[in-house]
């Protein structure tokens, strides 16, 4: 009661929202006290922020984090990280995370961190290109890298310089088969070469988020 006194008369929100965020932050993270009414109060503002709703988004955010083994306490920092990912992609909150749950053993098996998946899934997003193809091509074209005994940049740049520099589409695509697999090629060689995609920014930007 104390901590739903607080929020209800610190931030602009009603009633019902309130007593919500208390009650569901309570539930999935197990806090209390100033705790509780501290990231009640977080997620109260995201979903204002995110045009969502906060029972919603306490459920899923907690949904994440455990499947990619995020502690409690960094709560605030997921959800400045979704917010700000979907203010510079346009992503739609229930569409990352329903990307997340579909695409999380995928990701982590790349040894990506929530960061660096939500940075990901967001820049797929923002240039119309399916996550779960984009991720199957990523992932075999990692494959095929570790068996050359190369490293996954080196690879991606050669072979988007290939894909942008083949005389005719069908090149195009025998080239992006060879490192994306088959059914990852047809998407990645159009999205390279509309320039909707580029890796070598992709594996720079996943090195350095």
């Amino acid at each position: 009661k104390d901590q739903f006194n607080a929020v209800f008369t610190k931030i602009p929100t009603d009633a019902e929202t309130a007593g919500n965020a208390i009650g569901e932050v309570n539930t999935r993270f197990g806090l209390t006290g100033d705790e509780l009414g501290k990231l009640s109060e977080t997620f109260i503002k995201f979903a204002n922020i995110t045009d969502t709703d906060v029972n919603d988004a306490v459920s899923n955010v907690d949904k994440v984090m455990e499947q990619f083994g995020v502690d409690s306490k960094d709560a605030g920092n997921v959800l400045d990280l979704f917010a700000r990912t979907g203010q510079k992609t346009g992503v739609k909150m229930e569409d990352l995370y329903s990307a997340l749950e579909k695409n999380g053993s995928t990701l982590k098996n790349m040894n990506l961190t929530l960061p660096e998946s939500v940075s990901l899934l967001g820049q797929f997003e923002k240039n119309g290109i399916d996550s779960s193809t984009a991720l199957s091509a990523l992932k075999k074209a990692q494959a095929n890298a570790t068996k050359a005994g190369k490293p996954l940049s080196k690879t991606l740049k050669e072979t988007v310089k290939q894909i942008k520099n083949a005389k005719t589409d069908t090149d195009a695509l025998n080239i992006a088969t060879k490192t994306f697999g088959n059914k990852g090629a047809a998407a990645m060689t159009q999205a390279i070469r509309e320039g909707r995609l580029n890796l070598d920014d992709l594996d720079t930007a996943l090195k350095n988020y």
